[in-house]
């Protein structure tokens, strides 16, 4: 699929693939799940590289990212301005998230980061709250010509 092909598959505007593409624009969470479906693939490892290539069974919903974000912030006993210095934004910007506004990718995976939690979970409802942490202990295996 060329960029020009995607760009009118998901309603974006002409160059907006290249320049997500290149890094020079960030795309917002809803962004990411329309090009998600038209890329057939998940929208947590597109955004994130969280999870299976492979598309949901389900299309995947950002509405209720505003309300999980809220829960997790509260279970931790941050206020929203609490949080927002913690991520470096506005008290505004988090109330707004929390009240349904998008946002970019970028902000997610701070917040993610600050809360402790999986920023697939948060912006896509997909996968487990947490993610499990890496595990430690063992040194990556030999291959046979470094045991020599």
């Amino acid at each position: 699929m060329t960029r020009t092909g995607l760009e009118q598959k998901v309603g974006g505007t002409k160059g907006a693939i290249l320049y997500i593409e290149t890094g020079k624009r960030l795309p917002t969470v809803a962004t990411v799940v329309r090009l998600a479906a038209a890329l057939a693939v998940s929208p947590a490892w597109l955004a994130f590289g969280i999870g299976e290539m492979a598309t949901a069974v389900r299309p995947t919903m950002t509405e209720s990212m505003g309300k999980r974000l809220a829960s997790a912030r509260e279970e931790r006993a941050l206020t929203k301005a609490a949080l927002a210095r913690m991520v470096g934004l506005s008290p505004s910007t988090v109330a707004d998230i929390e009240k349904g506004a998008q946002t970019g990718v970028e902000v997610i995976a701070g917040l993610a980061l600050v809360l402790r939690i999986n920023p697939a979970w948060l912006a896509f409802g997909e996968g487990p709250q947490v993610l499990p942490s890496p595990r430690r202990g063992r040194p990556p295996a030999q291959s046979p010509a470094d045991a020599r």
